[in-house]
């Protein structure tokens, strides 16, 4: 008899839910390609909880040629997701990518090599052979994969956050802060699902009812994923090209090289510009951005980043210690900041003291009789 209960009926609503966005993702004008891997990831997550949407109505019980039918893609989720993080921030996805989906497709192959056998033969397939020996093989495959591919993931998200400090000037409006949530859910969901085949193989075995918390916890990620992704959906993030340049000549003045670069990009105002980038600079002096990087790091000792947030540090300092009326946060923005927490944070770096008690200090230090002036980051008691 079929009949969706509260189980059944709050797995499905998430899974449709994930079906929507994938749906959804696949118009996205920004990012398409990405948006296209995050649709087909969340394609792969409403697949997998499908069984058990089914299994709580009582589907495979009205219906027992419905065993083996290709729901699970599990060695799919880690390659997708990978890649996802990897495609959002890179021009192009690695060469020959579609080796990582070979274990999934063999699954694939075997599973649908499996619902296409006649009632009888299935149901004694799955009792000699596959619940024995197959499908403890399959589990650990998944759980072996999405380990590997998580730890892929967070190691190249690591990357980019480094590569952002160095070669975008407003980092704080591109770092990502949902991908570290996301991969810290699937990371607790791999957590949840090691334990409960643990307890399953060795302890005690479960049924589909003891194993709801752990669906429920999927859900919960197919939830998160499905809106943050497509909240973000349109952002476009400064792109990382991954590959290697030529390399300069041994004997070059990196020291006046940068110095004349550093003037250039002072006089033309670039660093106003809020989404500046190392490309775009490297762009405009007519190089390539390894060979800017190089230049600014052994050149002044700073990164590109260092350098354009000193400038606009610089300008606001200026237009403070001339008692300039505007706000701080007008200061901030027309020097190409991106945000007041951003500003806030780089002017502390640099001076030592929030921009207000900067303006508070240069204020006391200009009224001071002679001979009694506060230091520059004196803060007044």
């Amino acid at each position: 008899m079929i009949r969706f209960g509260p189980w059944s009926t709050t797995l499905g609503l998430a899974a449709g839910f994930g079906a929507l966005v994938s749906v959804l993702l696949l118009t996205a004008s920004g990012n398409r390609p990405a948006n296209r891997l995050l649709a087909a990831l969340l394609g792969v997550s409403v697949l997998r909880l499908m069984p058990y949407v089914l299994g709580f109505a009582g589907f495979y019980d009205a219906y027992p040629w419905l065993s083996f039918a290709p729901f699970d893609l599990g060695l799919a989720t880690g390659p997708l997701l990978y890649l996802y993080v990897r495609r959002l921030v890179t021009p192009t996805l690695p060469a020959r990518a579609w080796r990582h989906f070979v274990p999934a497709g063999v699954m694939l192959g075997y599973t649908l090599c499996a619902f296409a056998l006649p009632l009888t033969w299935k149901s004694r397939w799955n009792d000699s052979v596959h619940e024995p020996w197959i499908a403890p093989v399959e589990s650990a495959a998944n759980m072996l994969s999405l380990a590997a591919y998580l730890v892929a993931s967070v190691h190249f998200h690591g990357r980019y956050q480094r590569w952002l400090l160095e070669h975008v000037s407003d980092r704080d409006s591109h770092r990502q802060q949902w991908i570290t949530t996301v991969l810290v859910s699937l990371e607790l969901g791999w957590t949840a699902t090691v334990g409960f085949a643990f307890v399953d193989r060795f302890l005690t075995p479960l049924s589909y009812y003891d194993r709801f918390p752990q669906y429920l916890l999927f859900a919960a990620i197919v939830l998160g994923l499905g809106l943050e992704g497509w909240r973000h959906a349109g952002h476009r993030f400064p792109q990382w090209a991954l590959r290697a340049d030529g390399a300069p000549a041994p004997d070059r003045d990196w020291a006046a090289l940068a110095a004349g670069w550093e003037a250039r990009i002072q006089s033309a105002g670039w660093w106003r510009e809020p989404g500046l980038t190392l490309s775009d600079v490297a762009r405009r002096l007519g190089t390539n951005e390894s060979y800017a990087s190089r230049a600014f790091n052994r050149g002044l000792g700073r990164n590109f980043n260092t350098v354009i947030n000193a400038m606009r540090v610089a300008a606001v300092q200026q237009r403070l210690a001339s008692n300039d009326p505007t706000p701080l946060l007008t200061m901030a923005l027309e020097a190409g900041f991106a945000s007041k927490a951003s500003f806030n944070r780089i002017f502390r770096e640099h001076t030592g003291l929030s921009p207000s008690a900067w303006r508070t200090a240069q204020q006391t230090k200009n009224r001071a009789p002679p001979g009694l002036e506060t230091t520059e980051g004196d803060v007044p008691a």
